[in-house]
């Protein structure tokens, strides 16, 4: 597990290398998605702008937290693969309130989200994980 990146990309499967593009893919959207939210968060703030700025720290803190797991489920790590699911279901229960709302780009995450960790557990993904 102590290979570099590309050396990992270069031996990983298919599948867990399209889901970690998607893991990628997702936090983008993701990023776009709050972009277009923050500007009503910093106007709504009744206290000056702590909840909103709040916002984004969150937000920048969750992104760099996919992409950290997506580059150690990209490197073999099970456990990387593990936290991704969870992170997955926590998505998917979110994307509720996308689905209820109209939100496209809410739903748009939610459907990468999905389909990266269905990749992540396909039966072609197995050997990579038992060998790290």
């Amino acid at each position: 597990m102590s290979q570099p990146l590309s050396a990992a990309a270069r031996t990983a499967p298919t599948v867990i290398t399209a889901s970690f593009w998607l893991w990628i893919a997702s936090t983008v959207v993701s990023l776009i998605a709050f972009a277009v939210l923050v500007p009503g968060l910093f106007a709504g703030a009744p206290d000056g702008g702590g909840i909103a700025a709040g916002s984004v720290t969150g937000a920048i803190i969750g992104s760099g937290l996919r992409v950290f797991l997506a580059t150690y489920l990209l490197r073999g790590a099970n456990w990387a693969r593990i936290v991704l699911t969870v992170i997955a279901g926590v998505v998917l229960l979110t994307g509720i309130s996308s689905l209820l709302t109209g939100d496209l780009l809410g739903l748009l995450v939610v459907v990468i989200v999905i389909v990266a960790a269905v990749l992540m557990w396909l039966p072609a993904a197995r050997p990579h994980f038992r060998r790290a």
